[in-house]
């Protein structure tokens, strides 16, 4: 069965495209055929991924748009091949304007799990990598997925915002949107784990989450590889595939595939 996985925090910063782009690089070196998902109108997935979203027709928004006007979205031919093995799903800017036109459409939180309904079968993951914002998009995603992934950084504010998308996810639930929406896990990023601010949210989010929440084992620590691997529109693993932060993703993929079995 086809793994929907979203990408979500409301709070921007955290990792969530890092996360995205290097988890499915990882994921599909290791022979898994996947689809990244651009669900945010700045498109940084889309970047991330080698792409230019001024330049690329059609984007998901398109497709979204199609569905909208009373029209069947043709998604399949708005995926691309990424350099890097998986599939991308690319956003364009103006995917702000389907948030607002969402707020009038019937079933309005089942229009991308009706899109996603006619290419899932080609793959094992979808990832999706969610704007940051508890808003229709992000709300469209998590009706769709069937986990969700929340990156932390390590700070305070970010791991309040965790709490925040946690009660989404159980509102999901609860209004049967998506009653079996699980929690793939916590991830924490961006971690520097020399200093003492860094170490006393790690224990405070294993303390607060860790009863009830899967913590992944893996931390994602603080590099500049991360920031000159997006400016060269590649995942971590093909701009620097011996680095730490390289090797830390495919521990999460790994963990992820763990999760499975379970």
């Amino acid at each position: 069965m086809t793994r929907i996985i979203a990408i979500a925090m409301q709070k921007g910063g955290v990792g969530k495209t890092t996360t995205t782009i290097n988890l499915a690089a990882a994921l599909a070196g290791l022979k898994h055929r996947v689809l990244a998902v651009d669900l945010d109108p700045q498109g940084n997935l889309t970047q991330h991924a080698g792409f230019d979203p001024e330049q690329l027709s059609p984007t998901i928004y398109d497709a979204l748009k199609a569905e909208l006007d009373g029209q069947e979205g043709n998604v399949r031919a708005a995926i691309y091949e990424s350099k890097e093995g998986f599939d991308l799903l690319p956003s364009q800017p103006e995917l702000s304007l389907v948030e607002l036109s969402l707020m009038n459409t019937l079933s309005r939180e089942r229009v991308l799990a009706t899109l996603l309904e006619s290419v899932k079968g080609n793959y094992d993951f979808i990832l999706i990598d969610c704007s940051p914002s508890l808003g229709l998009l992000v709300i469209n995603a998590l009706t769709a997925a069937t986990s969700v992934l929340v990156p932390v950084q390590t700070e305070y504010l970010a791991a309040r915002g965790a709490f925040m998308v946690l009660s989404t996810i159980e509102t999901i639930r609860r209004k049967k949107l998506n009653p079996g929406l699980k929690i793939e896990g916590i991830l924490l990023t961006m971690a520097d784990t020399r200093t003492t601010l860094s170490r006393d949210i790690q224990e405070a989010v294993a303390h607060q989450f860790g009863a009830g929440q899967r913590i992944f084992e893996t931390i994602i620590r603080r590099s500049v590889r991360f920031a000159e691997s997006a400016v060269a529109g590649q995942s971590i693993l093909a701009y620097d595939p011996k680095t730490p932060g390289a090797e830390a993703y495919r521990k999460v993929a790994r963990e992820v595939l763990q999760h499975e079995t379970r």
